[in-house]
């Protein structure tokens, strides 16, 4: 569980020492979140981001009575609606547990604690918000640019243990088609193999 945490660190900041990694660790705190259970929801304050350690999470928002999926989470990525985070206003998305899951949490307060220890810990935080954005302007280029069929693809070629995790009606959400148009895709892509 902490390997997975350390990881998710290193790939962040690869400069971080054991020392400063112990230090993270420590203001953060584990949370169990169940199936269907929101980490954040619309409306509401986000006073924490989180790495997953166990589970799968997806982050949506709704637009005229429609779900529409931006991106999954899973272990050892990081969570949360970061806009409300840092703003502490409230969440225009919602973050929901798709499987029960184990999250390690960073409060609000407790990154304002680190950011006074030094330059390096606000660092890690810019890196941090770096990481988010990026994340975020890649499902939102993936959303526009691509067609549901080259999302899907994507998806298949970056984390093709999303199919056997998650219900078809999330990954047709995230693709930004109903079921159905997903299984024409998978139907096409079957024929083509």
């Amino acid at each position: 569980m902490f390997a997975t945490i350390k990881q998710s660190l290193q790939k962040i900041m690869p400069s971080i020492t054991e020392e400063e990694m112990v230090l993270f660790i420590s203001k953060l705190e584990q949370r169990t979140i169940a199936k269907h259970d929101f980490f954040v929801k619309e409306g509401q304050v986000a006073h924490e981001m989180g790495v997953v350690t166990k589970g799968a999470f997806r982050m949506f928002f709704t637009y005229r009575e429609r779900e529409q999926t931006g991106h999954f989470m899973f272990e050892g990525q990081w969570l949360g609606d970061y806009e409300s985070f840092l703003t502490q206003k409230p969440a225009m998305n919602n973050v929901q547990a798709l499987e029960d899951s184990e999250v390690f949490c960073l409060s609000y307060d407790n990154m304002q604690q680190l950011y006074k220890l030094g330059a390096h810990y606000e660092r890690f935080g810019r890196l941090i918000a770096e990481y988010v954005y990026l994340v975020a302007m890649n499902s939102y280029k993936s959303l526009l640019l691509k067609t549901a069929e080259e999302r899907y693809m994507e998806l298949l070629d970056t984390q093709p243990h999303i199919l056997e995790r998650l219900p078809q009606h999330y990954i047709a959400s995230y693709l930004g088609i109903q079921a159905p148009s997903l299984s024409r895709i998978r139907n096409k892509l079957a024929q083509k193999h």
